[in-house]
């Protein structure tokens, strides 16, 4: 990913800091994940002097100290309370005053979040705001508010409005009840003396969304048209700015159903993915069978791609027959030229993507940070690495990528994906030996290494969420205990186990339940030390839910 950089200099740069990625990474987490990661790899620096931060669903200005020297006449400017900062918000209903100012102490509530504090709070802590309205929808349900606060208090803006009701619109800490397609609120601005001497102004352009609140939001409203679906999409693609923005990048999610604020009946069940210059929609609604024109001609117009496949996703896929399957996935795009096979990059890294080829194009683009955290973690390194259920072999390519010496295992029941795998081996330049790529059952083959002491370094647990096998069924919410047992014997000492589920019916605490109860039936003295999810960048979930994918990364020595 590559950030929009506003300002730089010697001393100071700002960006202009997408919805949905957080100023710093929740934990230490090698995906760069985050503002300050991101940045410090872009400018290829190791220091940043950080005294603003915003919060992850908070867009806009966002800056920086690049030296020493200049950190100590920023956190003196912020500290006195010289640097003028301007958003810019929607919210719901409209205020009577064209302008005004909320001036209400706020107190920690619980969670971590903050409440307008009570009359005998000791906790009190002073905070003031001034508003004035610059637009409203034509039925006054929404309003555009300039705001500037006075103070620096944590979630202060989303604190006042909410108190004199008019929260931001999708504010899903303070207002959960009212799902959008991201909270509305944006740094505009930013004024203070340069540390060098002189005056600065650095500015951050709004949503697109947001200068149209005079003539009316569709897109926020839960209806269908083009107009809703084009204001959706366009909204979409800002939030990805740090993704098309990067030419090493090019597959990712575009457009993700209810969590880029879908809500009709129409769009709420589709997501969009994009491989190099190729779209691939895929519908959740077991009745529909046509993409729908308005989301078709928006995103041709947002993305211009060359074609766009659809495909229309059944509950079950096991089970799916030759007949059936040319219904669900048809071969011949829904939009544009046919494309037989596409190759994309993650992060410099190339993949072939097939959109005509059945359900499955070649690549899960959810996994794309877990395929950089197995990257980095490899680099340089003569790790031992077990990728099961490999499909086409991503993750090995994530390891040996900047680790030449280390040995990968993939293994699926599959010939036909690895052959695709050895496709992206030779993409990327990599190595392919025979016993690289080994074809049979996962269960079998872990058993059969268990007997023979065999011992892997990293060993990546990736399987469906159903499958069946020689008369055996296997689920995820049943049966994962089990499979986590069987590769947590395998492991070495100071080995890592990367556990991976999708399966909406196994939520993140029952799903790390299971991995536990397979590690302690295993003996291994392994521990699970982090969680991770889907990148919130092009995978945004509506109203605060946790994300579909549950990423654990289990360690010994780490309890």
């Amino acid at each position: 990913m590559r950030l929009e950089l506003l300002y730089c200099d010697d001393d100071l740069v700002a960006v202009n800091k997408p919805a949905g990625l957080p100023t710093h990474a929740p934990q230490d987490d090698p995906a760069l994940a985050d503002v300050v990661s991101l940045l410090k790899a872009q400018l290829g620096g190791d220091y940043l002097g950080v005294h603003q931060r915003l919060d992850r669903d908070t867009s806009g200005v966002l800056l920086f100290a690049r030296r020493p020297a200049a950190n100590a006449a920023l956190a003196a400017a912020f500290a006195g309370r010289s640097v003028s900062k301007r958003y810019l918000a929607l919210v719901h209903g409209t205020p009577d005053r064209r302008s005004g100012t909320i001036s209400a102490a706020l107190a920690p509530a619980k969670n971590g979040l903050m409440q307008v504090a009570g009359l005998n709070d000791r906790r009190a802590q002073e905070a003031a705001t001034d508003y004035a309205v610059l637009a409203h929808t034509p039925d006054r349900r929404l309003a555009l508010l300039e705001l500037r606060p006075h103070t620096g208090r944590t979630h202060q803006i989303r604190v006042h409005l909410l108190h004199i009701g008019h929260p931001v619109v999708g504010d899903p800490l303070y207002d959960a009840g009212r799902p959008a397609p991201r909270l509305m609120l944006h740094a505009q601005e930013l004024r203070l003396a340069h540390p060098n001497g002189g005056d600065l102004a650095i500015a951050a352009p709004p949503p697109a969304l947001f200068g149209r609140a005079a003539q009316g939001l569709p897109e926020l409203d839960d209806r269908s048209g083009e107009a809703a679906a084009a204001g959706l999409v366009e909204l979409a693609a800002e939030r990805r700015a740090p993704l098309s923005a990067d030419p090493a990048t090019s597959i990712y999610r575009v457009f993700h159903g209810p969590g880029d604020g879908a809500t009709n009946a129409i769009l709420r069940e589709w997501t969009v993915d994009r491989a190099g210059d190729v779209l691939i929609a895929s519908c959740y609604d077991e009745r529909v069978r046509q993409l729908p024109a308005e989301l078709r001609e928006a995103l041709a117009r947002t993305w211009q791609p060359r074609a766009i496949y659809a495909k229309y996703r059944p509950r079950t896929a096991a089970q799916v027959g030759e007949a059936e399957l040319a219904e669900l996935a048809p071969v011949a795009p829904a939009w544009g030229a046919a494309a037989g096979e596409v190759d994309g990059q993650e992060e410099g890294l190339w993949f072939r993507v097939r959109p005509a080829d059945g359900l499955s194009v070649g690549l899960y683009a959810d996994m794309r940070e877990t395929r950089q955290r197995v990257r980095r973690w490899a680099a340089g390194r003569e790790l031992r690495v077990l990728n099961t259920f490999a499909y086409t072999c991503a993750f090995g390519v994530a390891a040996l990528a900047d680790a030449p010496q280390a040995q990968v295992t993939n293994l699926d029941l599959s010939r036909r994906s690895l052959d695709w795998g050895r496709e992206n081996y030779a993409l990327n330049g990599l190595a392919a030996g025979e016993r690289d790529f080994v074809f049979g059952d996962v269960f079998d083959w872990l058993g059969r290494w268990v007997r023979q002491g065999r011992r892997f370094d990293l060993v990546i647990l990736d399987p469906p969420s159903f499958a069946r096998n020689r008369g055996k069924r296997w689920r995820a919410e049943r049966d994962y205990a089990e499979l986590a047992e069987l590769a947590a014997r395998l492991i070495a000492p100071d080995g890592m186990l990367v556990a991976c589920c999708n399966h909406a019916g196994l939520d993140r605490r029952a799903f790390r339940a299971e991995v536990e109860r397979g590690i302690a039936a295993s003996g291994w003295p392994g521990a699970i030390t982090a969680g991770f999810g889907a990148s919130p960048i092009d995978y945004p979930t509506a109203g605060g839910a946790e994300s579909h994918l549950k990423i654990i990364l289990a360690q010994e020595g780490g309890r």
